[in-house]
């Protein structure tokens, strides 16, 4: 899942851009309605937060998402061997994916 699927397309002077101004992202936290669940952060995952997301997802896609839920907006700064995350229900990922999607990639 890509985060400019959330943004809207728009047309300026003829070429395709971002609406980086528009985003549906900031709705995810408030509309999650299962339950979340927690993962402390490991050594082996501070090179790459995207480890986090492959432990807790299987993928490597959603460790922008875990960020964010986390509201950590640099992960190579803010995150610290030790540190608790609450992680998303993959349900609720998906499911907000579905609705606010805005554009296909």
């Amino acid at each position: 899942m890509k985060r400019s699927i959330f943004y809207h397309k728009l047309t300026v002077n003829g070429v395709d851009e971002l609406d980086f101004l528009w985003n549906s992202l900031t709705g995810f936290i408030d509309e999650c309605e299962y339950e979340t669940t927690y993962y402390r952060v490991d050594s082996s995952d501070l090179p790459d937060p995207a480890l986090i997301s492959f432990k807790c997802y299987g993928t490597v896609d959603f460790w922008w998402l875990i960020m964010l839920f986390n509201k950590i907006e640099n992960p190579f700064t803010e995150l610290e061997e030790g540190k608790l995350l609450e992680i998303p229900s993959k349900l609720d990922v998906y499911n907000f994916q579905k609705k606010y999607r805005v554009r296909r990639t």
